[in-house]
């Protein structure tokens, strides 16, 4: 199916489904849950992550996706996500020691590669960092570009590996906020009775360059409502973009019973919007409704909904909007940074120091934009974007459960580094230019 031509949703709508779930966006996620029976998963339960890619080959809008996810429409040339189509240089100047934590990350990396197999070792070893295939991530569970290691599909020694990787090159936050997601995920597919399909292992693991105190490598973890893109050069590291998300946003029953996710975001981000005077929310109010009808064509589609800056969106330019941070008070700034922290949480001490210092460097051209309305019970988005950070956070529709309009159970959000800092291409050209 050809990309450009946009669905009008997701596909699967059925006469019952709610139009508005109850009466507001705080919709219980038990409310929503979808019939055995119901498009949007029947037959799931007996198939396997790449069979229900294939099924839903054949529902126009998911083949949409699908096409547009597949390795072929990676964008080429890697350009970088701008404000005007230009790449400003000079942004990002990363010390030479930020407290990366390299040693321990490359004893977790050998550690891993020691009990592959010879076919694991060639499947999930890249070359370097500078591939294309380093940006081939996505967040659906649909598994339309196989490769690597797919952790559902390995022994739990090999699960264990990877995630040993992950927590040493995360802060333990971050790592609970990662784990938290496929956790999340696991409890989807027990919703849904969709366990092979949905699962806390249903991701895919690559390995790109060798494990090195000094040169540059790194690693992507990525599937449903998580993506982590991780680059490591010395004491210096970059992880973006990711994606982290949650349907539901919390776990009701089970060990993992009371987990919630992103209540920092959430929470941050209406109290500062309901703070502003009206002036500064005009400015901000991007669109007082919050479906496709108030924004430009190009702003919405049914799986990122209002998200711009997901998957293939590398190349993205995106002008800057909304109310400029420097009209905010102190305390006002004061919860925008704790929303990149938020958003950044994942980042070991020394590398989060860094991040948030160069966040704050850039304060005066940050600015905060919002989408729908911003009481208690309203669905809402919102973005900080600046030279050096695009934060997205988003109420979605359903795509598991049936809500067709954005409900407070379902999340998304996005974190990038614009002008060339995802993926860590500033990075190693400021490595590679002193070489």
């Amino acid at each position: 199916m050809s990309t450009s031509r946009l669905p009008q949703n997701s596909g699967y709508i059925l006469t019952d489904d709610p139009s508005t779930p109850l009466s507001s966006a705080t919709v219980p996620f038990r409310a929503i849950i979808p019939a055995p029976d119901h498009p949007k998963i029947a037959g799931i339960s007996g198939h396997n992550a790449l069979s229900w890619c294939q099924s839903r080959r054949e529902i126009p809008p998911p083949a949409w996706l699908i096409s547009r996810l597949e390795a072929k429409n990676l964008e080429r040339p890697y350009k970088g996500f701008t404000s005007d189509g230009t790449v400003r240089e000079g942004l990002y100047n990363y010390a030479e020691d930020e407290g990366a934590p390299v040693e321990g990350m490359v004893e977790a990396a050998n550690a891993l590669l020691d009990i592959l197999s010879p076919d694991q070792r060639t499947e999930v070893l890249k070359k370097s960092v500078d591939e294309d295939e380093f940006r081939l991530w996505s967040n659906p569970e649909l598994y339309m570009n196989p490769g690597g290691l797919r952790l559902d599909e390995c022994a739990p020694e090999v699960q264990q590996a990877v995630h040993a990787l992950i927590r040493v090159s995360t802060s333990p936050e971050g790592y609970d906020k990662v784990i938290g997601c496929t956790l999340t995920n696991g409890f989807l597919g027990h919703l849904v009775n969709g366990r092979a399909v949905l699962n806390e292992h249903s991701y895919n693991f690559r390995l790109f360059g060798t494990p090195h105190l000094i040169e540059p490598w790194g690693y992507t973890f990525f599937g449903h409502h998580l993506a982590f893109n991780l680059v490591v050069q010395g004491r210096r590291m970059v992880v973006a973009p990711t994606f982290m998300g949650a349907e539901p946003d919390r776990i009701d029953e089970g060990p993992n019973a009371g987990l919630r996710l992103f209540t920092t975001e959430e929470t941050e981000a209406l109290n500062l919007m309901q703070s502003l005077i009206p002036e500064l929310q005009a400015k901000a109010q991007l669109s007082k409704t919050i479906g496709p009808e108030g924004l430009p064509e190009d702003r919405w589609n049914p799986f990122d909904e209002r998200h711009l800056g997901g998957a293939r969106q590398d190349n993205r330019v995106l002008p800057y909007e909304g109310c400029p941070v420097s009209h905010l008070t102190s305390a006002q700034t004061d919860a925008v940074l704790r929303i990149f922290k938020a958003f950044n949480v994942y980042l070991p001490a020394g590398p989060l120091a860094a991040r948030l210092a160069l966040i704050k460097a850039h304060l005066g051209e940050t600015y905060f934009a919002w989408i729908g309305g911003f009481g208690p019970h309203d669905p809402y988005y919102f973005r900080l974007h600046s030279p050096v950070a695009l934060c997205e956070f988003d109420f979605h529709c359903g795509i598991f459960l049936t809500n067709t309009s954005p409900a407070k159970c379902h999340i998304h959000t996005i974190n990038r580094l614009p002008n060339i800092g995802d993926y860590g291409k500033a990075l190693l050209k400021q490595y590679r230019s002193v070489q």
